[in-house]
């Protein structure tokens, strides 16, 4: 069995065991499984592109530091959250500036582009909407939060239709993998509790940083590529 096949194997066992753990509500088991999956998608990157991006392992880390502290629980944890995730975004950012290409979109583009900005804007404005009141004294922070990931969406699916590659594919489907997690938790926290919002959290939170490590494989792989027709 090669190593890549184990380690997918692994991170389904763990995987399943989180959500799981959201489904029979009992946090203990996903406290002890949770920190399993990091070690694991880092070495799924680590065996495809056998080098180290130090921006990506502080993604995963500060993806897991977000539900460590979610998970114990510990005083003002959920602004520590937001704190995480925020910077873990910022840093997603980053990575879209740095896969940016001059902007070639066609009449269809530009009208798909269009329907997408109104529908998103006012999913969005409803997600506020629905949730703006419950945040009390955190709202600063959730209304930040929120433009940040409004944006982040956006400039995904912009990039996505203008260089239409696999990893900007990847990377679009892992911001919106993100922003399922994040609704889903914000929508069970903020308005209306629901253990089928937990388990759908639960999932997409791990698909969000699975298909980002699929991004990473991506880009890995487009520069050897580029550098095999240069040599």
């Amino acid at each position: 069995m090669k190593i890549r096949t184990l380690i997918k194997i692994l991170l389904l066992i763990t995987g399943g065991l989180c959500v799981l753990s959201t489904i029979l509500q009992n946090p203990a088991i996903e406290l002890y499984s949770k920190p399993m999956t990091v070690p694991l998608f880092f070495m799924l990157y680590w065996f495809n592109v056998k080098k180290v991006d130090t921006l990506f392992v502080i993604v995963l880390f500060l993806c897991f530091m977000g539900d460590i502290f979610l998970l114990t629980g510990i005083e003002n944890g959920f602004r520590y959250v937001l704190l995480s995730y925020t910077l873990c975004y910022f840093i997603l950012f980053y990575f879209l500036f740095k896969n940016h290409k001059p902007l070639d979109y066609g009449k269809i583009d530009l009208i798909y582009l269009g329907v997408f900005f109104i529908v998103w804007t006012i999913i969005v404005y409803e997600i506020y909407a629905v949730t703006n009141e419950a945040m009390g004294d955190i709202r600063p922070f959730g209304i930040v939060y929120i433009i940040i990931l409004y944006f982040l969406l956006i400039g995904a699916v912009f990039q996505y239709v203008n260089i239409r590659s696999p990893k900007s594919l990847w990377f679009a489907i892992a911001v919106l993998n993100f922003i399922i997690s994040d609704t889903c938790f914000a929508l069970d926290k903020f308005y209306v509790p629901s253990l089928e919002l937990k388990i759908i959290n639960s999932i997409y939170q791990l698909l969000a940083v699975f298909f980002l490590v699929k991004f990473k494989i991506s880009s890995a792989n487009s520069l050897k590529i580029k550098t095999q027709q240069f040599v």
